[in-house]
């Protein structure tokens, strides 16, 4: 080991001179890439997340929605109420299939289902349940949370027991019965709408693929 004097250990030469030698000691890192991380062998390859859109009632999983629909536009000419709107060129792999757009008009769950009777290769399939999303009340902008006499939501859902209302706040939304027609969200006449829907998560396969 190199000896010190007594004068540089207390100048602090050591330690300079220390610092120095662990520095030149260090391998040099420069701009070297680092190696690329081996993949485990039969490491499941990950799925970029597909976020989930209000698409129409008997819509299948969105894999195989997107495999099916042809962009034709079938249902949305069927659409009585205007609520099926393509989506735009900017949304890449998706665009031109419809979604639910509420300003437009609202899903009124017509019994025939013709936007599904007019989807020939079967991304919407009319057997399925109607189940596009779930309703939200925010009650920051809900008129009978305010202490308004307002109960529009509640008198125009189509389905019972799915929007009730509260005496002390806002109408309150049943999952279980909520289809996410968005009935309540084109008539709420709050200066801020009150209604969210948010699209299912998950929707079902294909019939005949959990048959066969």
């Amino acid at each position: 080991m190199t000896a010190f004097r007594r004068r540089e250990l207390l100048g602090g030469a050591f330690l300079r001179r220390l610092a120095a030698q662990r520095v030149a000691s260090r391998p040099a890192t420069g701009n070297a890439t680092r190696p690329a991380p081996v993949a485990r062998v039969g490491a499941p390859a990950r799925r970029a997340r597909v976020l989930p859109l209000l698409r129409p009632p008997g819509a299948i999983a969105e894999e195989r929605f997107l495999e099916r629909c042809t962009r034709c536009g079938d249902c949305l000419s069927a659409c009585p109420t205007g609520a099926l709107r393509p989506l735009p060129p900017a949304r890449g792999p998706r665009a031109g299939t419809p979604v639910l757009d509420f300003e437009h008009g609202p899903c009124v769950l017509c019994a025939d289902r013709p936007c599904a009777a007019a989807c020939t290769p079967r991304a919407l399939d009319p057997l399925l349940p109607a189940d596009m999303g779930r309703a939200r009340i925010d009650p920051l902008s809900c008129l009978a949370a305010a202490g308004s006499p307002c109960s529009i939501c509640a008198e125009r859902c189509p389905i019972e027991g799915a929007l009730t209302l509260d005496r002390t706040g806002p109408p309150q939304v049943s999952p279980a019965l909520c289809t996410g027609c968005g009935v309540c969200q084109h008539v709420c006449p709050a200066p801020q709408n009150a209604v969210m829907i948010l699209p299912v998560a998950q929707r079902p396969e294909p019939r005949e693929e959990r048959i066969a």
